[in-house]
């Protein structure tokens, strides 16, 4: 469609469709996303102005509901990242509500129910009550002495 439009903007001496026509792969990549999408867009309006010229070499109006598409699913991409991070923030802020509720349904529910066990299955409720006990591995680990080089002898 690009080469089909510089085409056009060369036959018609139309240099604004020139200068948006011409554009190698290179700077394509070199190119961040932004200004990729808006070059994309810019394309896209041409080729929807000139659909009748374009027509005669062969571009269809399929060819410019594919760019359309393609420009579509590129900025539903592009955005996608930001959209992950919002959705990571909020998961972080209501992951302390979820751990509240949770180790409630631990002590009023789930603990009483296991020393039902207490006199049929002491070794079930003992496993069960140590496995409750939460263990701080870093606040139990000393920490490593800075080392002092020693000094070479003479």
């Amino acid at each position: 469609m690009c080469e089909a439009l510089s085409v056009l903007g060369h036959t018609a001496n139309d240099n604004d469709l020139v200068a948006l026509t011409s554009i190698s792969a290179s700077t394509l990549n070199k190119m961040d996303a932004e200004a990729l999408s808006n070059r994309g867009a810019s394309v896209l309006a041409a080729a929807n102005t000139k659909k009748t010229e374009l027509a005669t070499l062969q571009v269809t109006q399929a060819n410019i509901d594919e760019l359309d598409d393609a420009l579509q699913a590129f900025n539903s991409a592009k955005a996608s990242p930001r959209t992950s991070t919002a959705e990571r923030a909020a998961h972080t802020q209501s992951l302390a509500s979820l751990i509240r509720e949770t180790s409630g349904i631990l002590k009023n529910q789930i603990d009483p129910l296991v020393n039902l066990f207490r006199r049929t299955n002491a070794d079930f409720v003992a496993g069960y009550r140590s496995a409750r006990v939460v263990v701080d591995r870093a606040a139990t680990r000393a920490a490593a002495a800075p080392s002092t080089p020693i000094p070479p002898t003479p």
